[in-house]
């Protein structure tokens, strides 16, 4: 029922939004200030980050129903980076627009096209899960860090892996959140974890029907799954709902303790809740924060055990998470 609603909520967004394929009339004519979401490649649906995203937005657009809003949901890279270069070559205007690069994979995009156009003085760019401080005042980025979090999740594993081997299944090698994730969990398990990559690009957010037909050869060699591979993360769901022998496994970025019994908690991102606020920010003061991290500590980033592991795991979590907080902070040093 929870994911009815949402699936509701999410359409209703829908219908009170733009599609990305009208974008290039609507902008140039609307007197309203306009915010372009650029999903990853065939994200949205994925039931985790990027619905997660969407569903910040439709907070912001509840809140404030005058702003103009463009959902774009590319096909692929390619087609992602002529929506962004279209945008950012288009006349001035005196309307403020803000272009929203919702994955990390946009970096390297925006900034080819970024040494050729600079912004003009109505024009913003937010980007997600970056760090890098940029000199252009109207650029931000932001990075929710999964490293404390996972640093629990891998604590969590290791209570109930056995002898078994640990999985850290990732979507890509390339994606810096990513390896941020693994680092942390691979520290808070402390035992012997293997690391798989199902791509060396985007594509391995959009592989479940590989992961579920791989998940009866993982079942017989790991004890716990820590996938980190957006919609790929479905099949080994699947996989888990369907057979008694599937390990333990790791919920990603949203609360997914309903998706199988084997999910002994899901490492959180509250995506939607700081899009919000930046959103809001940009809203009312035309500006937002530069380089910022969010990490355990912050709140935007967490560890919710699900509710058939909180008694026994609750207690283990509560001593050792100022140690995971500690760790993380450790980890950053230097940076």
């Amino acid at each position: 029922m929870k994911q009815y609603f949402r699936l509701l909520s999410l359409l209703l967004l829908l219908m009170i939004t733009s599609s990305c394929n009208r974008v290039d009339e609507a902008v140039a004519d609307s007197p309203q200030p306009q915010i372009i979401f650029l999903f990853s490649p065939g994200g949205l649906g994925d039931m985790s980050y990027n619905d997660c995203i969407l569903e910040g937005v439709q907070s912001f657009k509840l809140e404030q129903p005058e702003t103009d809003i463009y959902i774009c949901s590319p096909g692929s890279l390619d087609e992602a980076e002529k929506i962004f270069s279209d945008w950012l070559v288009r006349q001035e205007s005196n309307i403020p627009v803000l272009f929203v690069l919702a994955t990390i994979d946009y970096e390297p995009i925006a900034e080819k096209y970024l040494k050729e156009h600079s912004l003009t003085a109505n024009k913003s760019i937010l980007l997600f899960e970056s760090r890098k401080r940029y000199e252009d005042p109207n650029i931000h980025t932001f990075q929710i860090s999964m490293y404390g979090a996972s640093y629990l999740a891998g604590a969590t594993a290791a209570e109930c892996c056995g002898d078994k081997k640990a999985l850290a299944l990732l979507a890509n090698d390339s994606d810096s959140p990513i390896g941020i994730a693994r680092d942390g969990f691979i520290a808070g398990f402390q035992g012997e974890c293997d690391v798989k990559y199902l791509s060396e690009d985007w594509t391995g957010y959009i592989q479940s029907y590989f992961t579920y037909q791989k998940m009866s050869d993982w079942s017989k060699e790991y004890g716990y799954i820590f996938p980190v591979a957006g919609g790929s993360n479905a099949g080994i769901y699947r996989y888990s709902r369907e057979n008694e022998d599937s390990p333990f496994l790791a919920g990603m970025d949203i609360d997914q303790s309903g998706l199988s019994n084997k999910i002994t908690g899901s490492v959180i991102k509250e995506i939607d809740r700081l899009i919000f606020e930046y959103l809001m920010e940009w809203s009312t003061t035309g500006t937002m924060p530069k380089a910022q991290l969010y990490g355990l500590e912050s709140g935007y980033a967490d560890w919710k055990l699900s509710p058939l592991y909180e008694v026994e795991y609750k207690d283990v979590m509560e001593q050792i998470r100022q140690q995971a907080i500690t760790k993380e902070k450790e980890y950053y040093e230097g940076d």
